[in-house]
């Protein structure tokens, strides 16, 4: 059962992928403002929770629930940006908008919109331009635009060099704070855990699944 006041509830039993069983008796809960990183080596569930999240994975009945929220209200930010070669910047980000927009509010939109990630007059540029951090920034705005309750982030600096990914975690953080936004994030990198989140859930060793418990919360 979901606890009260709980943002989200995570109560898997097993969770299987041909015939290897990734986790299980897995719990998680989360406030809805709260910033969540999952630490752990590759092969050990945190994709695939982020996806069961995200509704693209299939679930059963209470595994997964999420308070006042409906899928399209979370965002997915994957590893690599995926953004439309043949949109410029400003287009790409228009894409997250889910209303009507005059011309002259399209403008403003994409104006503010990079303001917020640090990237402004970037509009009119191709994207086939843009370094890997100046992308992942217009995937952030375009995902913002669309006004989500939750944010999962699938190691979305891993690309990038090691400075890189410390600014943009902390640049990211504070964004997450101004709009609101609560957000699950996993990684490779327990330093960019530290930075971008209030609490890390360490899932150990892919041989021991009952580490991906929340006996393994760190501050």
């Amino acid at each position: 059962m979901a606890e009260v006041n709980s943002f989200l509830t995570v109560n898997i039993e097993d969770k299987q992928f041909e015939n290897t069983t990734i986790f299980s008796n897995l719990r998680l809960s989360m406030r809805e403002d709260e910033i969540i990183s999952i630490f752990g080596p590759s092969g050990c569930g945190k994709t695939t929770l982020l996806r069961m999240i995200a509704g693209l994975e299939e679930t059963i009945e209470n595994e997964i629930i999420l308070a006042d929220v409906y899928q399209h209200q979370v965002g997915f930010i994957f590893q690599k940006p995926v953004l439309y070669p043949h949109l410029n910047v400003a287009k790409n980000i228009l894409l997250g908008s889910t209303a009507k927009l005059t011309k002259q509010e399209q403008l403003a939109t994409v104006d503010e919109s990079l303001q917020m990630v640090g990237l402004p007059g970037f509009g009119k540029r191709k994207v086939t331009t843009l370094s890997g951090g100046e992308a992942q920034r217009v995937v952030l705005a375009r995902a913002l635009l669309a006004r989500p309750k939750l944010l999962l982030l699938d190691e979305p600096f891993s690309s990038l060099d090691l400075d890189s990914r410390r600014q943009l975690a902390t640049e990211v953080k504070a964004i997450l704070r101004e709009q609101n936004v609560a957000a699950i994030h996993v990684s490779h990198d327990i330093e960019e855990a530290k930075i971008i989140s209030d609490r890390i859930l360490n899932w150990g060793n892919i041989c021991d699944p009952s580490n991906a418990s929340n006996n393994n919360e760190q501050d």
